[in-house]
């Protein structure tokens, strides 16, 4: 559904999905990389939070867990979405409080983690729209500089 604000988010839904997944990738509109979260742990080994980047198929992001998270063995619940906002809007309203919660439960470094890697999505993000300013190659443009 689209507000006035863009497509809307079921609050109910992303407040599930923050709860209950194993692995969770989110995408974003601005730029290719994912925010890939691994709630998943061990005596040895804590939750990992990363930039990953784009796979073609959930098959492919199986196959990468299984090279940088193999003593886990899949996950039960692997959730994908695309945030439609930006990553500030992400960053600030709070809805990443579940998983937020989640992560210090088990490791305060995991919840330092997000936050170092939300920073470095907002560095992302704020790359991807000067190159869309600038007309990089992964932005059409209207106009043309003139030569």
């Amino acid at each position: 559904m689209f507000t006035d604000n863009g497509l809307a988010i079921d609050p109910e839904a992303l407040d599930q999905v923050l709860r209950k997944a194993d692995v969770l990738t989110i995408g974003f509109v601005a730029f290719p990389e994912r925010l890939l979260i691994d709630t998943r742990h061990n005596q040895w080994e804590g939750p990992l939070v990363a930039v990953a980047e784009p796979v073609a198929s959930v098959q492919e992001r199986y196959l990468w867990l299984g090279r940088h998270r193999g003593s886990f063995g899949a996950p039960e619940a692997f959730s994908f979405f695309v945030w439609p906002h930006s990553v500030r809007t992400l960053v600030e309203s709070g809805v990443l409080a579940p998983m937020r919660d989640r992560l210090a439960a088990v490791s305060l470094d995991s919840d330092a983690a997000l936050d170092v890697t939300l920073a470095r999505f907002l560095e992302l993000e704020q790359e991807a729209w000067r190159g869309a300013i600038r007309g990089d190659e992964r932005w059409a443009t209207v106009w043309q500089r003139a030569s």
